[in-house]
């Protein structure tokens, strides 16, 4: 049996080239900066997996990409990405950690949720989660704090504002609602078998 330190010395030959992730982060963000979804694809394989809070789930392929860079484009016409720093490669796989500013303003209807333009900008740092395979992303996780995002592009409504208490009162109703569909009768937790 291997022991850890064996193990994580034989998982170092997957380890991420520093170089080709600078170049391969260079050439992606060349693309973001022009905002053109076809060159963001090519960075990518076909069957990339792309996962981003403002979407309300995965998606799938390159055709599926260039639509949610397209889309971006559309309600964001002023975005900008700004790298933070450098990509961090991982030393045991095929895997990239990038930090990034996003700021922008929704002008237009986002197509994904149906959330109205709202003129509103936002500036949002986020973290990218690159994996690789044959020196081409196939999967990408974006992680960032989505309720700040919303207060700043006025989807949300800033604490203690009259917006905010009727959201409040909604979302009371709500739990309600789901804590009466959830609720076992026996001991008014979650529906189980006692």
């Amino acid at each position: 049996m291997a022991t850890p330190i064996a193990r994580a010395t034989s998982k170092k030959s997957e380890a991420l080239d520093p170089a080709f992730l600078q170049d391969w982060a260079d050439r992606n963000m060349a693309a973001w900066d022009a905002m053109d979804g076809e060159a963001v694809a090519d960075t990518c394989t076909d069957d990339v997996v792309w996962l981003d809070p403002s979407v309300p789930g995965p998606m799938r392929g390159r055709k599926e990409l260039i639509k949610f860079v397209n889309a971006l484009a559309t309600s964001y016409p002023d975005l900008k990405v700004t790298r933070e720093s450098n990509p961090i490669p991982s030393p045991v796989e095929q895997l990239g950690i990038a930090r990034y500013t996003m700021t922008g303003t929704l002008t237009r209807l986002w197509p994904y949720t149906n959330l109205a333009a709202t003129g509103q900008a936002m500036s949002v740092r986020c973290i990218d989660e690159w994996r690789f395979r044959d020196g081409l992303l196939a999967h990408n996780v974006t992680i960032y704090d989505c309720l700040t995002t919303a207060r700043q592009l006025g989807i949300v409504p800033p604490p203690g504002t009259v917006g905010a208490k009727i959201m409040s009162k909604v979302q009371h109703l709500r739990a309600r609602r789901l804590r009466e569909r959830a609720a076992c009768p026996a001991c008014g937790f979650q529906k189980h078998n006692h």
